[in-house]
């Protein structure tokens, strides 16, 4: 499952979402009946249905408010959605979906940049963030990693990093530091955390670009990258890929 803000996958018309089955691709509902404006988020709810976050309003034909849920056939909102951008999905352990962005209302209810879809209703995580959430993560231990453009979390400082645990949230030793935010997460196996985005340091350790914390400190990996990181994903072998706007080595 791909989401972005294309047109055509594969000579297919798809508007911006598609699937693909292993030899070819498919547009998600009737071809460019899908979204008028970008897809910047996809999660799998645990019945297979696929959630859409984006700052769309139309899914399918179907009025929506920057999030959209397809169960196979069709796509449907989920509550009254949020009044801004859904820019990070992610599922928890007992199947709620958690989703962050640049909103302060979800379901009508005031949340601040993030906030839990529990199947019925919207519900705000503590008192939020003070800025946009970009990138969301479950940690080894079922707490949530979120980061972003902010500077609090739950009205105590946290810089453009933090953890919910489920009734409070924590700042991540100092966070990041001298940049503009974090843009992209990825928990290890180990139980690690790497984060990604526009900064140069990390706990009061130069990291450029990407850096790692391992639940107490931070440390850099290698020399980082010379521009920023968008896009974290580990494998199984506990290696990390990034992408971004660099044109430099990641040195892990």
């Amino acid at each position: 499952m791909v989401g972005g803000n294309f047109s055509t996958v594969g000579n297919t018309p798809a508007a911006r979402i598609a699937s693909w089955d292993g030899s070819g691709w498919s547009s998600l509902g009737a071809g460019l009946s899908g979204f008028q404006a970008g897809v910047d988020s996809l999660a799998a709810l645990p019945n297979g249905d696929i959630v859409a976050g984006g700052a769309f309003t139309t899914a399918g034909g179907v009025a929506v408010s920057n999030i959209a849920r397809w169960d196979g056939s069709n796509w449907y909102p989920l509550g009254s959605g949020m009044n801004g951008a859904v820019t990070a999905l992610v599922v928890m352990p007992n199947g709620d979906l958690v989703a962050g962005g640049d909103f302060t209302t979800a379901g009508g209810v005031p949340a601040s940049s993030i906030a839990r879809w529990n199947g019925a209703s919207w519900s705000a995580l503590g008192l939020g963030t003070n800025g946009n959430v970009e990138a969301l993560t479950l940690l080894s231990d079922g707490s949530l990693a979120a980061g972003g453009g902010f500077s609090e979390a739950g009205g105590a400082p946290a810089l453009f990093v933090a953890r919910w645990d489920g009734t409070n949230w924590w700042s991540l030793g100092f966070g990041v530091l001298s940049g503009w935010g974090v843009y992209a997460l990825d928990a290890l196996p180990n139980g690690g955390l790497v984060v990604g985005g526009e900064f140069t340091n990390a706990g009061g350790v130069n990291a450029n670009y990407v850096a790692h914390w391992d639940g107490a400190v931070w440390s850099a990996l290698g020399s980082g990258t010379n521009d920023r990181v968008t896009s974290l994903k580990s494998l199984p072998n506990g290696d990390v890929v990034a992408s971004g706007y660099f044109n430099g080595p990641l040195i892990r």
